[in-house]
């Protein structure tokens, strides 16, 4: 891959994390759920129909409001205050997006999918490329995966988080550029 990976204008900030912005949760996860939406969006039947930008902002920070990383109840509406309060001041790029719709994404990963009132693409989008980061505490079941492109992506998820799995050391950069070795353009 030459210049800037494609995704790097979403990359999450270290600081925009409420905690551990090199943990479990922090910034490689969303990064890597970052690469996993984006890749999910580009494999649907009419891409175009997606709101992209959106989908690309909720994955970014759908997870810097946690306290901690067990359940966590709430850490999907905190992120989603996160974003409402931040988002445009960190990344003045995301002005131009429907933050309202990002926040709900954000609210509602976290939810059982027969709890959620608008089950969007989007959120089958978002929910599943979470789950293909699931790998990253051996829980990835892909029997949980909502649509069938998410199969398809299991061994390159368990493979990009070998490859990023160094907590603590590793930040959104290193993912994208991991990324781009691993499944150049």
């Amino acid at each position: 891959m030459t210049g800037e990976h494609p995704l790097a204008a979403y990359a999450p900030d270290d600081v925009w994390f409420r905690r551990s912005p090199r943990g479990i949760h922090g910034a490689p996860h969303t990064t890597r759920v970052l690469v996993w939406a984006n890749r999910l969006a580009g494999m649907t039947a009419v891409p175009t129909a997606l709101r992209l930008e959106e989908l690309r902002w909720a994955a970014a920070v759908h997870d810097v409001g946690r306290i901690n990383d067990d359940v966590d109840p709430g850490h999907g509406a905190r992120s989603a205050d996160w974003l409402r309060d931040h988002l445009t001041a960190a990344r003045p790029a995301a002005a131009g997006v429907d933050l309202e719709f990002v926040a709900e994404l954000c609210r509602w990963h976290e939810t059982r999918d027969d709890a959620i009132k608008s089950f969007t693409l989007e959120m089958m989008i978002l929910k599943d490329a979470d789950g293909l980061d699931r790998c990253r505490i051996h829980d990835l079941d892909p029997r949980r995966l909502r649509l069938t492109r998410s199969h398809d992506l299991v061994q390159d998820a368990e493979r990009l988080e070998r490859a990023t799995d160094d907590y603590g050391r590793v930040g959104a950069a290193d993912v994208l550029a991991a990324d781009g070795r691993l499944f150049p353009r």
